[in-house]
């Protein structure tokens, strides 16, 4: 009997990088960046192609990657590329995240007449009725707001939110709002006289410090946050 395998794929300037890899081990080393990968490589080959057997020259390699090291090379194909997911994989991992996502939303969704968090029971079930994507490998908190807004069309409630200040330089400022609103909402955009621009934003309670910390990794001292101002 053949052992289960899939691909991960990376394409840089318009060239594909292929691995054949065991489904299971690669996507432990792609969520944890643990593991072996010449026992997760079933393989020992990068191809461009991996279906039609085309593998990549050593001169692309060095070119693209700086090595010639086939290991290395598939470490970086399977950390940065796209790993294709069996259907297992993908139903297991929908499923953990959407039990991640109903217990951030249950810590935050209050129910309006009664002052009461909604119950995670509740929340299931409603998000049974409702159309929406969850991703299998993007976190669980940058998928709450997508979640919020598909409930709120079958649910009354009010979210648990902070408040933030954020001010960054006017050159990021579209780029920072773009990556607030993916959390929360930008109610106001202010101008400074030197130049710099605050975001009055709310973001769910439960996100604040993932929030904080992506923010940090982005941008730095770029930005500065204040929050409840």
């Amino acid at each position: 009997m053949s052992r289960p395998s899939t691909i991960s794929r990376l394409s840089l300037k318009g060239e594909k990088f292929e691995i054949i890899v065991a489904p299971d081990p690669a996507l432990n080393f792609k969520l944890t960046g643990k593991g072996d990968i010449r026992k997760i490589l079933l393989v020992d080959e990068i191809y461009s192609d991996s279906k039609k057997g085309l593998r990549v020259s050593s001169e692309k390699l060095r070119k693209f990657f700086g090595t010639t090291d086939v290991f290395k090379v598939a470490e970086k194909i399977l950390l940065d590329g796209e790993l294709q997911l069996t259907s297992e994989q993908r139903r297991r991992m929908i499923e953990s995240k959407r039990q991640q996502i109903i217990a951030m939303l249950s810590k935050i969704l209050i129910d309006p007449s009664l002052g009461n968090p909604i119950p995670s029971l509740r929340i299931e079930q409603a998000l049974n009725q409702v159309s929406v994507s969850i991703d299998p490998l993007k976190p669980s908190e940058e998928q709450v707001k997508n979640v919020v807004k598909a409930l709120r069309q079958i649910l009354q409630f009010k979210v648990n939110e902070v408040s933030l200040t954020i001010t960054c330089q006017q050159e990021e400022s579209t780029d920072v709002y773009g990556f607030v609103n993916s959390f929360g909402e930008v109610d106001q955009t202010k101008t400074q006289k030197d130049k710099s621009v605050k975001l009055l934003a709310r973001i769910p309670a439960v996100l604040t410090s993932y929030f904080l910390e992506k923010l940090n990794s982005k941008y730095g001292d770029r930005v500065k946050v204040d929050i409840g101002a």
